[in-house]
């Protein structure tokens, strides 16, 4: 019998027979994804964030348009749920925590060392809260304090080949069987919400990219450059605006088309009026039973969201 517990999500009863049957029609990631890309205006956005960085700005750091974007993300998430679902071993778990994953590098520069930073979000986020957080999470990952997910890398390209074929045949296999220990899920980038990829930091466009067998991340996200958009107005008078592409990869098995359309266009929102973020959102007990998430119980919702309020 399989087992139905696993550390890093709860097991989803109750689902329609045709979604439960899904993963046996889908099994891996590549036949279920879905491409799709947006474009983002952010002519609104890029003024916002300097003059927030004006009146805030201190020596933490200041506010990024990459933080306001994770920020977005985190909060569709939390007002969102089921796209923190994922599939082990043909069945449905709900991820019991909001993790989003992106790649820093130690130095701009073509033989910079990139590291993968995983980050945990509250369902309360703000734009306070994410720039501390962010901010915290790069320093201590170029340090390399705190990274499971590089330390893990060291250690096992220590190993021969065979050696790692036969870790890695094995580390499926306890996936599969939902017995994978939970050091090793959390060591793990590919066990997240969504990975994210910042290519328009390095003035790239934003491409498709694949998502990973492995793991359980099932949304893919890549951001690229600003650009700038003129057209003719109906009066005749030629328009600019500031944009970015942005591109998703989504495993198609974890909710349907309707509800993930609603998703982002909600993320698209929110990116565009990035004062929405300023206040963590209302949510009720009802929002946090289905959120499942493991740090946050539904009666303490409330204190939660008030603490976030006073950290400003």
């Amino acid at each position: 019998m399989l087992k139905k517990t696993r550390p890093d999500g709860t097991y989803i009863e109750g689902l329609h027979y045709f979604t439960r049957m899904l993963p046996y029609m889908m099994p891996g990631r590549t036949e279920s994804a879905i491409y799709f890309e947006q474009e983002f205006d952010v002519t609104e956005t890029l003024p916002y964030i300097e003059r927030w960085n004006r009146q805030h700005g201190d020596q933490e750091g200041k506010l990024t348009f990459f933080q306001v974007f994770l920020c977005a993300l985190a909060r569709t998430v939390a007002l969102r749920p089921d796209l923190n679902r994922f599939i082990s071993g043909f069945n449905y778990y709900q991820r019991n925590e909001i993790l989003l994953n992106f790649i820093a590098k130690k130095e701009l520069n073509d033989e910079g060392e990139e590291i993968n930073i995983t980050v945990p979000f509250s369902p309360f986020e703000t734009l306070w809260s994410v720039r501390q957080k962010i901010h915290s999470f790069v320093n201590k990952g170029k340090s390399g304090e705190g990274n499971e997910s590089e330390d893990l890398n060291e250690t096992l390209m220590k190993f021969p080949r065979f050696i790692l074929k036969f870790f890695f045949r094995m580390y499926n296999f306890l996936d599969y069987h939902n017995i994978l220990p939970a050091s090793l899920i959390k060591a793990d980038p590919m066990y997240v919400t969504s990975f994210v990829t910042n290519v328009g930091s390095v003035g790239v466009d934003a491409p498709f990219h694949h998502n990973f067998e492995r793991g359980t991340c099932g949304i893919f996200i890549a951001l690229g450059k600003f650009k700038k958009f003129r057209y003719i107005s109906e009066e005749g008078k030629l328009v600019e605006r500031d944009v970015v592409k942005v591109t998703y990869t989504y495993d198609d098995r974890i909710k349907d088309g309707i509800y993930c359309a609603k998703s982002i266009d909600l993320f698209k929102e929110m990116v565009e009026n990035p004062s929405m973020l300023e206040e963590p959102p209302e949510l009720e007990n009802v929002d946090l039973k289905r959120l499942k998430l493991k740090q946050y119980k539904p009666e303490d919702g409330a204190v939660r969201r008030t603490e976030c309020m006073e950290n400003k």
